[in-house]
C-alpha cells in the first residue's frame, strides 16, 4: 500500500474469498502479459540488419564482453586501454581490435585456441564498430536495441533483512522475473546521444530501491547523456557508469555496485596518460520525516560529488590510476567551483573552508595498480584513503584510520592449460569508513547503495578460486570465500568511542571487525553458455556456512542463491550518409 493511500474499509469473508480469487487471477493474467509483452519487445528486434553502430557509445559496466576483455588482457592482449576506468567506448575497442588483428596477420601475434575463441567472440559483438570505422566522416546512425532477462532466483527466507550479505540481499524466496533495457543512440563521428530505459521487476524485490510500481512494473533511466569528442577531449552531459579501480570483485572508490550518475565528466587522453575530471549530483537526503504529496520532504540537503583522476600507463606492464575526489552538500547547497575546478587540491580547500566558512566536506582518494611482470601474471590492487590522523593532540586524533585495501593476482595458463585462470583477492575496510560523524549526507551512499565497495564497511573477505573455458562457448569459475562482518556499517550511527578515553596518552585501540562478528564460509559456482552475441545462459550458486548468522549467535548451512538466467540483446541500425 503506498503512504498516500487511505486504508479501505473490511469485506465479508465471502466477499473477501470472491476478491482473492479475482486478484489471483489478475496476478497470473499480469505474470502472463509481462512475459508475452517482453517476448513480443525481443522478437521486434530479431529480423537480420547489417548496418553501424555509433562508436562512442559507452559499453554498460556489467556488460560480458568485460570478463572477456579482462582474460584477454591478462594474456599480453589490449595493452593500450586504459582498463582501471570505464566504462569503455565501444569504438575504442574496436580499434584495439583492429590492431590486435593486425599484429595476427603480421605474425607478431599467435593467439592460442581459447585466445583465438575470445577474440572472435568479441570481432562479433563490435563488427558494425570495426566496420564504421572505415567509413568516411559526416555519416550519421541511428541505433536502437533491447537487452532482455528471463531471471529465475532462489534465496532462503531468513536471508531478508539479515545483513549477511550486506546491502546485497533482495527479499528471499523463489521467483522469476524479467527484465528489459531499452537503448537508441544516434549521432556522427564527433556527437552522440544516447538513452538506455531499463524496465526490471527484481527491483521490486530490492530493500535499497528508490522509486515506484506501477502495474507491476518498476523502472528507471539507466544511462541517458550527449557526449561531444574532439581529438583527444572528450565532454558528457548526462546518466552513465562511473567506474574506477584494478579490484575483480568489486571497487573501492566508485564501483559498478553503485546506480548510475547524473554527471558532467571530461577526459582528456594523451598517449600513455588519461585525465579524467568529473560532477555528481546525488540524490537528495530528507532531513525531517514531514512529507508533502507531490513535494516530498519539506527539508532536504542536497549532495554532490566532485572529482578528478590521472590514468598512467607504463609500457605494456603497468597501469595506475591517481583519485581524488570530495563529498558534499546540505540545503540550499550547490556546485561549488573551488571543487568544479578541474586542479584544485579538494583536501585543502576542504581543511580551509569547513572551520572558516563552516562548508563542511568529506574528501577520499584512491591509489590503484595493475602490474603485469609478465603474460599471464598480474598483480593488482586498491587503496582507499578516507581519513588518516597524523598529530596526537586531543581526543578525536585517537579516531581510528578510515582506509581499505585490496589486494589480489591472477595467474593464466597455469602447467600449461589453455583458458584455465587461478585468482586469488583480499579486500579490508575499516570500520567508519564511507560514514561521517558530523552531517548523514555526506555518507558515501547514493540511493541507499554504497558507491564503493558493495559490502560497504567493517569487514575483511579473501577469496581463492580458478576459472576454465571448457569450449568456446562454455565457461565454469568457481571459488572459496571466506567474509567477516562486524555489526555496524556505513548507515550506522557513527560510533565514537574514542572520545570516551580520559586521556590522550591512554590511546584508543579496537578490535577489527568492530562489534559482533558474523563469519561465512561460502563456495561459488558459476557456469555460462554464450550461444552467439545475442543470447546467453547463466546459472550461479552460492552454498555457505554461517557462524553468527546474523549476529544472533545461531548457525546456519544453507544454499544462499540459486539464479538461471537467459539473456537476450538484439540491436537493429540505420545508416543515412550526406
Amino acid at each position: 500500500m503506498s503512504k498516500w493511500q487511505t486504508p479501505k474499509g473490511s469485506k465479508s469473508p465471502k466477499a473477501a474469498s470472491m476478491a482473492d480469487g479475482k486478484w489471483r487471477f489478475v496476478s497470473r493474467l499480469n505474470q502472463y502479459t509481462r512475459i508475452l509483452l517482453f517476448l513480443l519487445v525481443i522478437a521486434c528486434f530479431t529480423s537480420p540488419c547489417t548496418s553501424y553502430a555509433a562508436l562512442k557509445e559507452t559499453l554498460p559496466v556489467y556488460h560480458w564482453s568485460y570478463s572477456v576483455l579482462d582474460q584477454l588482457r591478462l594474456r599480453g592482449y589490449f595493452p593500450k586501454l586504459f582498463i582501471s576506468r570505464r566504462p569503455f567506448m565501444r569504438g575504442e575497442i574496436a580499434r584495439s581490435l583492429r590492431t590486435i588483428q593486425e599484429d595476427i596477420d603480421a605474425g607478431r601475434k599467435q593467439p592460442s585456441r581459447v585466445e583465438q575463441s575470445l577474440l572472435d567472440q568479441l570481432n562479433d559483438e563490435f563488427n558494425d564498430e570495426r566496420i564504421a570505422l572505415s567509413e568516411q566522416l559526416g555519416t550519421y546512425r541511428l541505433k536502437i536495441g533491447a537487452f532482455g532477462t528471463l531471471d529465475g532466483l532462489y534465496q532462503p527466507k531468513d536471508l531478508e533483512n539479515s545483513a549477511v550479505i550486506h546491502y546485497s540481499v533482495n527479499r528471499s524466496g523463489k521467483r522469476v522475473r524479467e527484465k528489459i533495457r531499452t537503448k537508441m543512440s544516434a549521432g556522427t563521428d564527433k556527437l552522440i546521444v544516447f538513452h538506455s530505459l531499463r524496465f526490471d521487476r527484481n527491483l521490486g524485490d530490492d530493500p535499497t530501491y528508490i522509486g515506484d510500481e506501477f502495474l507491476g512494473f518498476t523502472a528507471f533511466t539507466e544511462q541517458a547523456y550527449v557526449q561531444g569528442h574532439y581529438g583527444p577531449v572528450r565532454f558528457k552531459l548526462g546518466r552513465d557508469f562511473l567506474v574506477f579501480g584494478s579490484g575483480k570483485s568489486g571497487h573501492l572508490l566508485l564501483s559498478d555496485n553503485s546506480r548510475t550518475f547524473d554527471m558532467y565528466n571530461f577526459d582528456f587522453t594523451a598517449a600513455f596518460l588519461k585525465f579524467t575530471a568529473f560532477g555528481i549530483e546525488l540524490d537528495d537526503m530528507p532531513l525531517d520525516s514531514i512529507g508533502v504529496r507531490g513535494i516530498g520532504p519539506i527539508n532536504t540537503a542536497r549532495r554532490f560529488i566532485n572529482g578528478h583522476r590521472l590514468d598512467l600507463r607504463l609500457g605494456t606492464w603497468a597501469h595506475i590510476g591517481i583519485t581524488e575526489l570530495v563529498l558534499y552538500g546540505g540545503p540550499n547547497r550547490t556546485f561549488e567551483l573551488a571543487y568544479v575546478n578541474p586542479v584544485n587540491y579538494y583536501n585543502g580547500v576542504t581543511l580551509n573552508d569547513a572551520d572558516a566558512l563552516g562548508r563542511p566536506s568529506n574528501t577520499l582518494g584512491l591509489i590503484d595498480f595493475a602490474l603485469f611482470p609478465r603474460t599471464g601474471v598480474e598483480l593488482f590492487g586498491e587503496l582507499l584513503i578516507d581519513d588518516i590522523k597524523v598529530e596526537k593532540k586531543v581526543l578525536s586524533d585517537l579516531e581510528p584510520n578510515r582506509i581499505g585495501i585490496m589486494v589480489g593476482a591472477q595467474y593464466a595458463n597455469p602447467l600449461g592449460l589453455d583458458g584455465v585462470t587461478l585468482h586469488t583477492e583480499y579486500t579490508r575496510i575499516s570500520n567508519r569508513t564511507y560514514n561521517i560523524f558530523f552531517n548523514p549526507w555526506e555518507r558515501f551512499l547514493h540511493r541507499n547503495r554504497p558507491i564503493g565497495y558493495f559490502l560497504g564497511n567493517n569487514f575483511d573477505r579473501f577469496e581463492l578460486g580458478g576459472s576454465a573455458w571448457i569450449m568456446p562457448s562454455l565457461f565454469i569459475s568457481a571459488s572459496y570465500e571466506y567474509l567477516r562482518q562486524g555489526q555496524d556499517n556505513i548507515d550506522s550511527p557513527y560510533n565514537s568511542d574514542y572520545l570516551n578515553i580520559p586521556s590522550i596518552d591512554v590511546g584508543y585501540a579496537e578490535p577489527f571487525p568492530f562489534g559482533p562478528v558474523q563469519r561465512t564460509h561460502a563456495a561459488n559456482l558459476s557456469i555460462e553458455f554464450l550461444g552467439s552475441i545475442d543470447w546467453r545462459l547463466q546459472m550461479d550458486l552460492r552454498i555457505a556456512r554461517v557462524n553468527n548468522f546474523a549476529f544472533t549467535g545461531l548457525n546456519r548451512n544453507q544454499i544462499q542463491q540459486f539464479r538461471l538466467g537467459i539473456f537476450v540483446d538484439i540491436d537493429r541500425f540505420w545508416d543515412f550518409s550526406d
